[in-house]
């Protein structure tokens, strides 16, 4: 952008140089050259943004420019997309742990013995049944 900047400086330097020193139908000739050129380097000033932005997406901007340049719409968005950040974008790698299988608690064995009035099994230790209510 720079390289613009002072190539558009210098070239309005030399013209201003020129219209005090020349005579007119050599500043005819420059002042024609400059009504080409400064629009042109207008034009492509997207292009020129990219290309010292090292923009990865030069050349769709270089097309962008050349075929919709012309309808200022296609001109501010090659100039957006060329003054664009191109970082990357930073992504960050979660691992997630596998779930471990849920292993059941082995039950402790317990020593049981069967009610004599309902035949339903009752722990050995119990002196009520909890199905039917008889004392054991």
């Amino acid at each position: 952008m720079f390289l613009i900047r002072l190539l558009t400086l210098s070239l309005l330097t030399v013209s201003c140089y020129g219209m005090a020193q020349g005579q007119a139908e050599q500043l005819k000739g420059f002042g024609i050259f400059l009504i080409f050129l400064v629009p042109i380097l207008i034009y492509f000033c997207p292009m020129y943004v990219a290309y010292f932005k090292k923009q990865p997406n030069f050349y769709s901007i270089f097309t962008l420019n050349l075929f919709l340049g012309w309808t200022l719409v296609g001109w501010v968005v090659a100039l957006v997309w060329a003054l664009k950040s191109h970082e990357p974008i930073k992504t960050i790698n979660v691992t997630v742990p596998e779930p471990t299988p849920a292993h059941p608690i082995p039950a402790s064995p317990k020593q049981t013995k069967q009610c004599p009035y309902c035949a339903e099994d009752i722990l050995m230790a119990a002196k009520k049944c909890k199905h039917c209510g008889s004392e054991v």
